[in-house]
């Protein structure tokens, strides 16, 4: 199992400043200045279909998360989140399973190359999401499992206000092989009035839950209720990858809001 965090990127906000108009909050880039607090609330869900012509499956999952980065420096910010995952698919032991994540962001520009390094811890209790035995779940050990995410982002600011962008991630796990991975994504973010625009390409490889590899499709959409809050939706399409020749369809749906204090 997997929890990790992949932000959108865009790139006009590095640059903080106090005034909330000046920024865009939807940036992956985005640090809140110092002293300020952005809120993000997410809730996802997404279905992955199997059928390799024997035996055929769905699955289902939904959770719901919140984010809360504080501004240190205008440069620099902590963050600390929240998630629970649902039992829509009949795989966990009830309906409160969380996961925890603690982390650190920088920012860096470059004239008009925009970069960020960032660290993340994450926990969670198998015990909560399976029981203290669960069929074909390998955690004799009963103890909470550990992980570290570090993510590396590099952007450019196009005179027309485009930014391309690409982020790397590399997940490892203190516990079990299984959640060792990695995540890399290039695509563009676009400020239109009101209304943010992000899309590009995921590519997910390592041993983890993708045998091997996935490509992606990946969107999002966000609108500026305040200068302050926007409110966005966003979702990801499996294309393919090596071993999973079975896959039918694979998708992700998510509503989203955020908030700068």
């Amino acid at each position: 199992m997997k929890f990790r965090t992949l932000l959108l990127a865009s790139a006009a906000v590095l640059v903080a400043a106090p005034a909330f108009a000046a920024e865009d909050i939807t940036a992956a880039f985005f640090t809140p200045a110092k002293g300020h607090i952005l809120s993000d609330t997410t809730l996802v869900g997404g279905r992955f279909k199997t059928d390799n012509g024997e035996n055929e499956g769905v699955d289902k999952n939904l959770r719901a998360m919140e984010e809360v980065t504080f501004g240190v420096t205008d440069n620099f910010a902590v963050f600390g989140g929240i998630a629970n995952y649902f039992d829509v698919d009949g795989e966990y032991n009830n309906d409160h399973n969380f996961a925890y994540e603690l982390g650190a962001k920088y920012n860096m520009t470059y004239g008009k190359v925009l970069g960020q390094v960032a660290v993340a811890y994450q926990t969670w209790d198998p015990r909560s999401f399976f029981g203290k035995s669960g069929e074909g779940i390998d955690y004799e050990t009963n103890r909470w499992q550990k992980a570290v995410e570090g993510t590396v982002k590099l952007g450019y600011v196009l005179d027309c206000g485009l930014t391309p962008y690409t982020t790397f991630s590399a997940l490892g796990s203190f516990d079990h092989d299984h959640d060792q991975g990695y995540s890399w994504f290039a695509g563009a973010h676009k400020m239109l009035d009101k209304v943010a625009l992000d899309g590009g390409f995921r590519y997910d490889f390592g041993n983890g839950e993708y045998n091997g590899e996935a490509w992606y499709v990946q969107a999002e959409a966000d609108y500026f209720v305040k200068d302050n809050m926007t409110v966005g939706v966003f979702g990801d399409y499996y294309l393919g990858g090596a071993g999973r020749k079975d896959v039918e369809y694979g998708y992700t749906l998510g509503l989203n809001a955020k908030v700068l204090f």
